[in-house]
């Protein structure tokens, strides 16, 4: 849609983001502006996505309701109880191969169900990795 001037586009995009969006007034230490600003631009980012970006990774990592802190330690994904090392690990693997930690470990699932289906077909007991009685 074409606008006469340009204070009824910018009239109509505040409009919609009113709508759409919710405002956060962030603050940080002097100089880390021009640091993001710059991270940003080295992604190919605006600062906001950047941010908006970096905010979805943390919560993924902790976990969509965030970390729960138990007598074991640390849950993520609301209840199931991941060492903090094996974690760490997974995050770090996670990483290496340019995978979000959700899609690194529902792969990383699917792999050792694959596993698992081929050590019970020959008779193996993937847990214990001997033979089944009667095998």
């Amino acid at each position: 849609m074409a606008y006469k001037n340009k204070s009824d586009a910018t009239a109509y995009q505040n409009k919609f983001i009113a709508k759409a969006y919710d405002r956060v007034n962030l603050t940080m230490p002097k100089g880390k502006k021009e640091i993001v600003q710059a991270c940003a631009e080295a992604e190919g980012e605006s600062v906001n996505a950047y941010i908006n970006k970096a905010i979805d990774q943390r919560m993924e990592r902790d976990g969509a309701r965030g970390p729960q802190a138990g007598a074991e330690g640390p849950q993520v994904g609301g209840g199931v109880f991941i060492p903090p090392d094996t974690l760490e690990r997974a995050q770090q693997a996670a990483e290496a191969t340019g995978e979000a930690i959700a899609d690194f470990l529902a792969r990383a699932v699917e792999t050792q169900a694959k596993r698992d289906r081929s050590s019970l077909a020959m008779g193996i007991s993937p847990a214990t990795k001997e033979k089944e009685p009667g095998n």
